[in-house]
């Protein structure tokens, strides 16, 4: 079963794409389909000459490119771009692009750091990616947002299908001409130094209004909870339109968290805070980012151990084993060790009738009934220590179902452990 013992919760909103610039000015707007009683919208790929029968006869109808209508205020614009949570659907499937009011189409954003093409692998993307719209492909209020798939170029059954939980367009603003809300960080400091506990506080107001949210946000490296293969950036997630696995949103004054480090990797270098402000007519100031903040543990800390080897479609399904992934666990990696568990991202990981859906470690069950049927989970598993060893650890799945297949998505797991020092 997944373990909750003290992993940490982080708190609310949506995307950014961080740019190199040191503060920034803009607006999002979210489109969410069909909520609450839908969670995504579907494209296939509109070349198929794959016949569809039974269960999924729906799909030859189809509908593609379905419009999604977006109102965006373009005064002062200096730049825009989107952001997407997707799920990249049957593995090989490429050509996943969106346009605008019926220009150009613009690939979305996909994995970095596979060793073959992407499309090879298990993946789900979620919001913290940004592909540039140039500025000429808008106008200011309604703007028509469609998608499209392309060809499985990889593993391919002629079946070119990917899901979109959400998308955000982002508009971006000369600062000087648009009044905006501001603020700087009062805490941390550069040279900070922190345990399990980080504090972050922030002044914060607006002309426009009160400040609706202050959301902090931190650059390290972590499990990569955003899908997209980059382990140390700025962190975090969404999940349909909300922002997690930051460093904690706040809602009222004093603008201040505490964030729970305790499960935070080791850090090798240097961390980056920063924080957005956003007031109530919805325009967001993104701080400048405070460095050279150290994670100094006095009594135990964390190591993450990344995956060695990652298959290409790591999956299973209708009894047969997946693939075999490895993560090599050094001796000293295991000093000290009071307690791990296995952080991964799946997709369809539970399923609702009798069928054995297993996550094995070293040929032996470690989970079952786990994550979510027919979506996308993130997962945190206890391991019992004494089914660590030094070396090469595999890990596989096992699953009887008969229908959607239990995947594992790149990067692949990681395995933590906490240690005394």
């Amino acid at each position: 079963m997944t373990c909750r013992r003290n992993f940490p919760v982080a708190l609310v909103l949506f995307v950014i794409a961080l740019p190199a610039l040191s503060q920034e000015v803009f607006r999002e707007v979210t489109y969410t389909y069909g909520a609450p009683t839908t969670t995504h919208f579907a494209e296939l790929d509109p070349d198929t000459k794959r016949v569809f029968t039974g269960e999924h006869a729906g799909m030859a109808k189809m509908k593609r490119h379905v419009p999604k209508p977006i109102t965006l205020d373009l005064t002062g614009a200096t730049r825009a771009e989107l952001s997407a949570e997707y799920w990249g659907g049957h593995i090989g499937t490429a050509g996943q692009r969106f346009r605008v009011n019926d220009r150009d189409w613009i690939d979305l954003p996909t994995l970095s750091g596979t060793p073959t093409e992407p499309q090879r692998f298990y993946r789900t993307l979620l919001g913290n990616n940004a592909a540039a719209i140039p500025l000429a492909h808008l106008r200011d209020g309604e703007n028509i947002f469609k998608f499209t798939a392309g060809k499985q170029v990889a593993f391919a059954n002629d079946w070119g299908f990917y899901w979109i939980y959400d998308f955000t367009a982002r508009v971006y603003y000369d600062a000087a001409k648009k009044p905006h809300p501001s603020g700087e960080m009062i805490s941390p400091k550069p040279g900070t130094t922190f345990d399990d506990i980080l504090r972050l506080e922030v002044n914060a107001s607006s002309p426009n209004g009160t400040i609706a949210r202050v959301e902090f946000i931190g650059e390290y490296d972590d499990f990569d909870w955003d899908g997209d293969g980059v382990w140390r950036e700025w962190q975090y997630s969404t999940n349909h339109g909300v922002l997690q696995h930051h460093l904690g949103t706040v809602t009222s004054a004093p603008w201040r968290v505490k964030y729970d480090a305790r499960w935070l990797p080791d850090q090798a270098q240097p961390i980056r805070v920063r924080a957005r402000i956003t007031d109530s007519s919805g325009l967001t100031y993104l701080t400048p980012p405070i460095g050279d903040i150290m994670q100094k543990r006095a009594h135990r800390g964390v190591r993450m151990i990344k995956p060695d080897v990652v298959p290409e479609r790591w999956m299973s399904r209708a009894g047969r084993e997946s693939p075999k992934g490895t993560i090599n666990v050094k001796a000293s990696d295991l000093d000290g060790a009071t307690f791990a568990r296995l952080v991964l991202s799946t997709w369809s990981g539970d399923v609702e009738d009798t069928s054995v859906h297993e996550l094995r470690l070293n040929g032996q069950r470690l989970a079952s009934r786990f994550g979510e049927f027919h979506n996308y989970a993130q997962n945190a598993l206890e391991v019992p220590l004494d089914r660590l060893k030094a070396g090469v650890n595999e890990i596989t799945m096992f699953s009887t179902f008969m229908g959607h297949m239990l995947e594992i998505n790149w990067p692949g797991p990681v395995l933590l452990i906490e240690y005394k020092k």
